[in-house]
């Protein structure tokens, strides 16, 4: 049986590498546990077999910010088709493109993904914007699950200006917006740390849609917070390429919590929000 699935590792392909996060790498590349060495479909696939883990692939579109080409949803679906024993998806589209950014939530329906991955900071949008809400709608009416990027993002940490981004489009209360507006739609709020860490526990709590991914925390840190948010709302990610994969499985250790949990927030929630019945 899978041990775990990650909910959230940015795969280091060369789409990625060189395209998206290529204006951020000076920023993130001495951070401890990054690990930015180009690899294959097939060999990112092994990875994770070799540890009896499954992968959720995240999409990345920020081009009309970087004019980087995106890694984009279709890219993210190759990769799912390669190894589909190994790999979910999370296409990602750029909410700047308006109608163009609707039109592709419906292509990364059909591509068979399982959600999409937005990354307010890195995009520049606030996700409580009325523009984006089309998207949601969209979204919703093909069971796509959405992840946000909150809190701190270490984009163009250390740098001018943090060139350009602006961390205030992280707080998670716009995506408290969305999930009001949208009861049926299943969010992810990531990165649950840094910055308004209260804020996100009480949006989970108060909205049943919403799921808390613990990107990179450990156990002992998670037990912490752990309160008023039903335990079947937490999700295990490690931010893969980003920060260790080993070191995030190793802070969810077996001597370090009790089974049942382990198993809930490293398997059987994420496997419950991705392959439930949407029809």
């Amino acid at each position: 049986m899978t041990e775990f699935i990650d909910f959230h590792i940015h795969p280091p392909v060369t789409r990625l590498l060189t395209g998206p996060i290529a204006p951020y790498v000076e920023s993130i590349s001495d951070r401890p546990g990054i690990d930015l060495a180009p690899r294959t479909t097939d060999e990112i696939a092994q990875i994770f077999r070799d540890r009896n883990g499954r992968a959720v692939l995240l999409g990345w579109d920020t081009e009309e910010e970087t004019r980087r080409r995106p890694f984009s949803s279709e890219d993210v679906a190759e990769m799912v088709a390669a190894h589909p024993d190994v790999f979910y998806g999370f296409g990602s589209i750029d909410p700047a493109r308006g109608a163009r950014a609707v039109a592709g939530v419906h292509s990364t329906a059909r591509l068979g993904l399982s959600g999409l991955a937005f990354h307010p900071i890195g995009q520049g949008f606030n996700p409580a914007a009325r523009a984006a809400f089309a998207i949601y709608e969209a979204a919703s009416e093909h069971g796509l699950v959405c992840l946000f990027h909150t809190g701190y993002s270490r984009l163009g940490s250390g740098m001018p200006g943090g060139t350009g981004l602006r961390l205030s489009n992280g707080d998670p209360r716009g995506v408290d917006e969305v999930a009001a507006a949208f009861p049926d739609l299943q969010i992810v709020i990531a990165h649950l740390g840094r910055l308004w860490r209260d804020e996100a526990l009480a949006i989970a709590s108060h909205k049943s849609n919403v799921w808390l991914n613990l990107v990179g925390m450990s156990a002992a840190a998670f037990q912490q917070d752990l309160g008023a948010t039903p335990l079947h709302r937490y999700l295990f990610g490690s931010d893969w390429c980003f920060a260790s994969l080993d070191d995030a499985l190793a802070g969810w250790g077996p001597d370090r919590v009790d089974e049942a949990t382990r198993a809930m927030v490293l398997r059987d929630n994420a496997r419950r929000l991705l392959e439930r019945d949407t029809a």
